[in-house]
């Protein structure tokens, strides 16, 4: 066997598997700002909570009681007299205060109120930035809590100087094999915020409430990748983006169809990221060349290798196998096993739908989600009258 042979059969395919363990080991050895006992609590900011639709969806009302006032319960105009009676209730008994911003009829999308609602969620949070005084803001969901006082992230963000900041998401339900092979997933996925910091979630992020209020009033207000839109924007104007250690536990789907749909959204959002916004490119080169050409663009070169199988496909297995190991010895179990059946499936299978997902959502919503950091602010113009905030 020739040497250009080999290559063809073994060398080439090797390469391709192990493109993706490339960034995730050089983030084992970056730099990552963690909470230590010389970060301050820094108690300026406001904590945002977007919350419509029904009461229930705020599960996380005896977590935020610690902060009071601070808390902004961020709602809509249009909601049914029994919700604002309900929400005024838990707002009275904790302290908190409410926010009522005005959100167009049409902006609710499709999908269900909760995970895909248009562009609900980030026209509140986008409008209700723009009326908080305080140094710093904090987003944060209505079902998440965190395992650290967002004070001493809030005083992370200051000693570091930092715009903006992504955290640690950590999976907290492992009665699954789905949810194990998940917790590794996220796991390797949060080490990549390291050297990507602009990969915000947003079930919690923070960052300077002038920042994140100039940043959000030019936001395509795109569900999908919403959170990493905002990352982006940030970056592209100039702020300073960081990652800071700090964990915050999230439930993920732990039965395959909740897991499906849940994936399937976000292969829209990938493909509104990494092809309608291909641009960023430059930029972002690794990312963006990996979510395009290796995630989308190849995934039929995947399925011939599926359909035509050879030693070098074993070969690959293999090699991907024991690297997938070696980058995560310290948390190996089972279900790491079977990270690499858990990724070829969800190539395999979730990215032929990504440009359908895609056009549906934005068909639904009348919006392709385009990134443009020169965008005119849209806080004011868009709004028949001035939001309301309850004391």
């Amino acid at each position: 066997m020739t040497f250009w042979m080999l290559a063809a059969v073994f060398i080439g395919p090797l390469l391709m598997s192990m493109v993706d363990l490339v960034p995730i080991s050089a983030a084992r050895k970056a730099k990552g700002y963690a909470i230590t006992d010389d970060t301050p609590s820094v108690d300026d900011f406001v904590v945002l909570v977007p919350i419509y639709g029904s009461v229930r969806y705020l599960e996380n009302v005896a977590y935020l009681a610690q902060y009071g006032e601070r808390v902004w319960l961020c709602t809509t105009t249009n909601e049914a007299p029994e919700f604002y009676e309900a929400l005024e209730a838990i707002a009275t008994e904790r302290g908190f205060r409410i926010f009522r911003g005005y959100v167009p009829p049409a902006a609710a999308g499709s999908g269900s109120v909760r995970n895909v609602a248009g562009t609900i969620r980030d026209r509140l949070v986008r409008d209700a930035s723009s009326r908080v005084e305080a140094e710093y803001v904090i987003c944060i969901d209505a079902d998440t809590e965190t395992e650290q006082p967002l004070g001493l992230l809030v005083g992370a963000i200051a000693v570091n100087g930092f715009d903006l900041v992504s955290v640690r998401l950590v999976p907290s339900n492992r009665n699954t094999m789905l949810a194990r092979m998940q917790g590794h997933e996220y796991r390797m996925a949060m080490r990549l915020r390291r050297v990507l910091p602009w990969l915000i979630s947003g079930a919690c992020h923070g960052g300077r409430t002038s920042v994140h209020r100039a940043v959000m009033q030019r936001h395509s207000l795109f569900f999908q990748a919403n959170d990493a839109e905002l990352g982006l924007l940030a970056h592209a104007m100039g702020y300073r983006v960081g990652h800071v250690l700090f964990d915050v536990p999230t439930i993920v789907p732990h039965l395959f169809w909740p897991w499906w749909r849940q994936r399937l959204a976000w292969a829209g959002g990938e493909f509104r990221l990494f092809v309608m916004n291909v641009w960023l490119l430059p930029k972002h080169w690794f990312a963006f060349s990996y979510g395009l050409l290796f995630v989308i663009l190849l995934f039929p070169f995947r399925w011939a290798a599926i359909v035509h199988p050879s030693l070098s496909l074993v070969a690959v297995f293999v090699v991907y196998m024991l690297a997938m190991l070696a980058v995560n010895w310290r948390d190996r179990d089972v279900a790491l096993l079977l990270m690499p059946v858990y990724g070829l499936f969800i190539t395999l299978f979730l990215a032929p739908f990504a440009l359908v997902w895609y056009v549906r959502m934005a068909l639904a919503d009348h919006n392709a989600g385009i990134i443009r950091p020169g965008r005119a602010p849209q806080v004011g113009p868009t709004m028949p009258d001035q939001p309301q905030l309850v004391p």
